[in-house]
């Protein structure tokens, strides 16, 4: 069943009042009464920082240790599904642009705010600027390959991810890596959201994906940080297969 989403002034009215009150909100309805759009003020969001404790705490070391053995398991496995596929993409990307790289790197936040080399499928042409995201891109359309669609609405550019889960720089879910120079990653840093790796999908993505304002996604990604468990990133795992093949929230659906 839908939900109903709170009206933005009421619920900026009401963060107001607690934090006048002194209180700290409820993270969980917080996240509930967001609508997928910029129609909060930016003293919404200040008032929503000033309001919560200081970062979130970050999840105990017994489920680090479960979770970063699924993690090892499930993308070894997945690497060695998605092998051949992989190789197909791999030749497909090079005939289309024989001068580019078969894969792109670019640094992204991680673990306790660390860059680390986030790796994909090319999808853009040997011109595009590196150091910007998608959505920074005047028309990011004209950048794409002629394959960069195709990969990029199925998610199958992010295969490529399942190496760096294996090798430790991400898990499978956790908050989506933002690019360094996001101006996101101070209001992530001060929620306590890289107090566990970046995913391949998470709370955010299944919530909206590319539809979700960014401070939007950035209180999810406190919201999975706080209630983090293995059950949770299972049935997160489950609806994340569900929105990649129904390709909800994708923006490359626009490309």
């Amino acid at each position: 069943m839908k939900k109903t989403m709170k009206d933005p002034a009421l619920l900026e009215a009401e963060v107001a009042e607690l934090q006048k009150e002194g209180r700290s909100p409820d993270l969980a309805k917080i996240v509930d009464g967001l609508v997928p759009a910029h129609v909060y003020s930016d003293g919404f969001y200040e008032a929503m920082l000033l309001s919560l404790p200081e970062g979130v705490p970050a999840p105990g070391k017994l489920f680090r240790f479960f979770k970063r053995a699924f993690d090892v398991l499930a993308s070894f496995c997945a690497l060695l599904v998605f092998l051949l596929p992989m190789l197909v993409i791999a030749l497909a990307i090079r005939i289309d642009d024989p001068r580019g790289k078969v894969f792109f790197v670019q640094g992204r936040m991680g673990l306790r705010g660390k860059p680390f080399g986030c790796v994909k499928f090319r999808t853009m042409k040997s011109d595009t600027p590196h150091d910007l995201s998608t959505a920074e891109l005047s028309d990011p359309g004209r950048y794409l390959t002629r394959v960069g669609p195709f990969l990029r609405r199925f998610s199958l550019d992010e295969l490529p991810q399942f190496w760096c889960v294996l090798k430790g720089d991400m898990s499978l879910i956790g908050p989506r890596p933002l690019v360094t120079r996001e101006a996101c990653n101070e209001m992530r840093l001060r929620l306590g959201v890289y107090s566990v790796r970046p995913g391949l999908s998470g709370l955010a993505q299944v919530r909206g994906r590319d539809d979700v304002y960014y401070k939007n996604k950035a209180l999810m990604d406190a919201l999975y940080v706080k209630n983090a468990s293995l059950l949770l990133d299972i049935r997160l795992i489950g609806e994340t297969v569900r929105c990649v093949l129904l390709r909800e929230g994708n923006a490359a659906e626009n490309y």
